[in-house]
């Protein structure tokens, strides 16, 4: 898809006004309405702007190391959000005391050249929770493209700093517990909503145009 032409340079880059520019409000209420039916978590998204002089390789698109660390900055906003569960908890996995994460595999999979100017929304989906670790799918959609521009996926383990070893949430019990049971069931409803898109857009086979 050929990126969605603006009047002028300008109105291309108003995604840095304040507020976002409103230009731009329509194609992003439309990404994020498609991102949360495909079961992608809401409060913990966010858009990067495409900043010119920084983010752009020498042929003029976002640099390969730009989506992980668009990716790292959403997960982040994720780790953040286990404050809601983890109450008086949550200053010790941020400041690395008794349990916190730590990131184990991370794979990133670029779909297409993202140029200036541009805004990216980022969203992360839960996929599988298990007792001391979680799979999350991170996705950028490009504004202009209205298009998955790439996809981060990984595990993330919940560790033990002080015994030097992964953390079961589950016998850890209490606030911990209730942040596994909140981190299963955010799968269980993303992975339902993941179906039923999947079910009314069936992928296009091999060789078939874009």
């Amino acid at each position: 898809m050929a990126p969605i032409k603006f009047k002028t340079q300008l109105e291309a880059s108003s995604y840095h006004a304040p507020g976002g520019g409103d230009l731009y409000k329509p194609l992003r209420e439309k990404l994020v309405s498609q991102a949360l039916a495909q079961g992608y978590d809401e409060p913990t998204m966010m858009e990067h702007g495409v900043v010119w002089a920084d983010d752009q390789d020498p042929w003029g698109h976002i640099m390969n190391a730009g989506f992980p660390h668009y990716a790292s900055a959403c997960n982040f906003r994720l780790f953040e959000s286990f404050e809601e569960h983890l109450k008086d908890k949550f200053q010790d996995l941020m400041k690395v005391r008794g349990i916190g994460v730590i990131v184990k595999t991370s794979t990133l999979d670029i779909k297409r050249p993202v140029s200036y100017p541009d805004s990216i929304i980022v969203a992360n989906r839960i996929d599988e929770v298990k007792p001391d670790r979680y799979h999350v799918t991170t996705t950028m959609w490009s504004l202009r493209q209205q298009a998955p521009v790439a996809e981060s996926n990984g595990w993330v383990v919940f560790y033990d700093y002080s015994k030097g070893k992964p953390a079961s949430l589950v016998q850890a019990g209490g606030v911990y517990a209730d942040l596994h049971a909140s981190l299963t069931e955010k799968a269980k409803v993303a992975n339902l909503k993941r179906a039923k898109w999947d079910e009314a857009h069936p992928k296009k086979p091999r060789g078939a145009k874009l």
